[in-house]
């Protein structure tokens, strides 16, 4: 039947009744689960060679239990006594009263977690530092354990692997290059947003000087790039949306907040443009011309006005072209 074809492929470890593989819950927190399963085998059978483990343990590959019977003869939890025989260790777990202890005061880990930790690649430097805060912390705690040595291999290696993940990270943390460009994936992820691909390139050399005379570090300048320019590129169709067909400059018009928000982005002050708006109308109210975006025309004007000003000052925008940041869109 096919129930019982189900059962006849457990591991002899596992109880046909059941269906629960037995093993000491407590142990298996402390040394392993595998750990915890080998010395239960022990423990209900006195003696296995490597053949019968092989064979109870079919859903561990043989490696693994290799691995699993060199811990345990580290633990002195078993020992092997004849070749590839092994049982239950005299005064191991099987008999000892207090299988589990408090950390000592003045805990050392053991030659062989040392070896192990080494064999890892943890140094000598990071372990010397690590222990005083490994013993303060399960101290306080005041919890027992079976192993204190594993447990402390066991944190040392969650520790190193974030310590040089951290490390790898900021490995990676570079300040913009000159030269930078944005990913192929970046650009199709803009594109797929519709956004105009000259306004992404005129947006690129000032994102560069911009970051650049930060001297920040970051290893995501794809995704600062396509933030600034989401976001520059609505703030464009707030201004160009505005106005829905060409007008004449009137004596009452004004720049929109938008249009000071663009400019702020340039290191320019709002002092500034405001007080191009006078020269800037009275221009236009005397051409008459008509155009459809004047915000758009206003920032063209400050940035040009701006830059006569300040001639080679390190101001970005001397070392932009004057076509930066949309100005020269549908105006």
């Amino acid at each position: 039947m096919q129930g019982e074809k189900n059962l006849s492929v457990l591991p002899k470890l596992m109880s046909k009744k059941t269906n629960l593989l037995d093993f000491d819950k407590e142990i298996a927190s402390s040394i392993g689960l595998y750990e915890a399963i080998v010395l239960q085998i022990f423990k209900s059978e006195k003696k296995q060679n490597l053949t019968q483990l092989f064979d109870k343990l079919s859903f561990i590959e043989n490696e693994e239990v290799h691995k699993v019977l060199k811990k345990l003869l580290k633990l002195k939890l078993v020992e092997e006594i004849s070749r590839e025989t092994f049982c239950l260790k005299s005064k191991s777990i099987e008999t000892s009263p207090e299988r589990k202890q408090n950390i000592s005061k003045g805990y050392l880990p053991s030659d062989n977690i040392l070896k192990e930790a080494k064999s890892l690649g943890i140094s000598k430097d990071f372990i010397r530092n690590k222990l005083p805060e490994f013993r303060a912390y399960w101290s306080d705690r005041k919890d027992k354990s079976f192993s204190w040595d594993y447990k402390f291999l066991k944190y040392l290696l969650k520790e190193w692997r974030a310590e040089q993940e951290s490390l790898n990270k900021a490995s990676k943390m570079k300040p913009i290059q000159k030269n930078w460009k944005p990913s192929k994936e970046a650009l199709q992820i803009l594109k797929h947003a519709e956004i105009d691909e000259k306004f992404i390139i005129d947006a690129l050399p000032e994102f560069i000087l911009y970051w650049s005379e930060r001297n920040t570090a970051s290893d995501s300048w794809n995704t600062k790039f396509l933030n600034h320019i989401k976001n520059q590129w609505v703030r464009y169709q707030n201004l160009i949306s505005m106005v829905q067909k060409p007008t004449r400059m009137n004596k009452d018009w004004k720049p929109s907040k938008d249009c000071f928000d663009v400019l702020s982005l340039a290191k320019i002050n709002k002092s500034f443009a405001v007080s191009q708006i006078p020269e800037f109308k009275l221009y236009w109210l005397e051409t008459k011309e008509m155009r459809n975006c004047w915000n758009s025309k206003f920032i063209q004007h400050v940035k040009f006005k701006w830059k006569a000003k300040h001639g080679n000052t390190k101001n970005v925008l001397s070392r932009l072209k004057d076509h930066e940041w949309a100005v020269n869109f549908k105006n």
